[in-house]
């Protein structure tokens, strides 16, 4: 058996599809699988435990318009597919399954010979489960995993040689800015953290290094910056992380997929959305009006952001020492990378 499984859009996306793709595993051990992501999926789904086969649509420029998505098609006919599971509702990514010419294509896209109604209601890792459930694969582990890039060890050394255990991540962007906290409020979170020996690393993406310049110099404690970087040198600098804090936005959940203790701040979305560890913590203020959106609007609809900005960082402190804590073994005291 061949399964392909078609959901070109965010980063986060992408770590949610783990579950299924381990479902399908477990019930045909011997089954291909293929994933259809975007750029940014990529380096996500080559690291995703069961997935041997990746196909990037870029969807947006190189393989943008109709010869795009016939070229891509070409691509998934070579493969041949016996099963596409479409957990992305797009016109766009359902023809993506018809070109492929699996004989069964089931998912909540038109152009499926199965198609199901999307459940928005549904955690994101159970809408890709549901799919797989339709074809007869077992649904009970609902985890997210990822394997860490071993082949940019030398890298996350390089880039913590010295720090002081712990390593608290911090990831204050997001796709949407009604989900970012604000880069003073991380600064503070940073400058609490910081001064009891935590060492600070900033993630994010190009777009991010106004936002780390800012947290490292309103807090005034070092921190170490890698904005900009590589999503797969993200995820080996995520794997070396005792802590995780940060907004519902890919990397933090790439953070959950590796097994990091993380603190979720949640606004304008809902994290009855997400299947949660338990060292896994949510903060989050209790608004008649949150959440308000499925992935979050670009600006608030009420104008106050009071979601986000009415967020307290004893209260994240609180929940991130508490991690910390936990997670610390008796008698260990400060360490240093080396």
């Amino acid at each position: 058996m061949r399964f392909l499984l078609v959901h070109p859009a965010f980063l986060g996306d992408t770590v949610f599809l783990g579950p299924a793709v381990r479902a399908l595993k477990a019930r045909w051990p011997g089954s291909e699988v293929a994933l259809v992501v975007s750029p940014r999926g990529e380096a996500v789904a080559r690291r995703m435990p069961g997935v041997d086969e990746v196909f990037v649509f870029d969807k947006r420029r190189t393989d943008a318009g109709l010869r795009g998505i016939l070229r891509l098609g070409a691509r998934l006919r070579a493969f041949a597919p016996d099963v596409a599971l479409v957990s992305h509702p797009s016109a766009r990514s359902g023809s993506v399954a018809w070109l492929s010419r699996a004989p069964r294509r089931i998912g909540y896209s038109p152009f499926c010979n199965d198609r199901v109604a999307l459940d928005r209601g549904r955690p994101f890792v159970e809408r890709s489960l549901a799919l797989a459930e339709r074809v007869g694969a077992p649904t009970g582990d609902r985890r997210l995993a990822l394997e860490p890039p071993g082949e940019l060890a030398g890298y996350a050394n390089e880039v913590l040689r010295g720090a002081r255990r712990p390593v608290v991540g911090i990831v204050p962007g997001a796709e949407w800015a009604t989900k970012r906290w604000g880069e003073e409020r991380y600064a503070d979170l940073a400058r609490r953290l910081g001064a009891t020996g935590a060492t600070i690393l900033v993630l994010g993406g190009p777009s991010e290094r106004d936002m780390a310049g800012a947290i490292a110099g309103r807090s005034g404690v070092a921190v170490i910056d890698s904005t900009g970087n590589s999503i797969a040198e993200a995820l080996a600098l995520l794997a070396r992380c005792d802590l995780v804090v940060g907004g519902d936005t890919g990397l933090v959940h790439c953070a959950r997929a590796l097994g990091r203790p993380t603190v979720l701040l949640f606004g304008p979305t809902d994290p009855g959305r997400h299947v949660l560890g338990e060292r896994e913590r949510v903060v989050r203020v209790d608004l008649e009006c949150s959440p308000c959106h499925d992935h979050g609007p670009e600006r608030c609809p009420l104008g106050h952001h009071r979601c986000m900005t009415d967020l307290s960082a004893t209260d994240v402190e609180r929940q991130a020492r508490a991690l910390l804590a936990a997670g610390t073994e008796p008698g260990a005291g400060a360490r240093t990378i080396e």
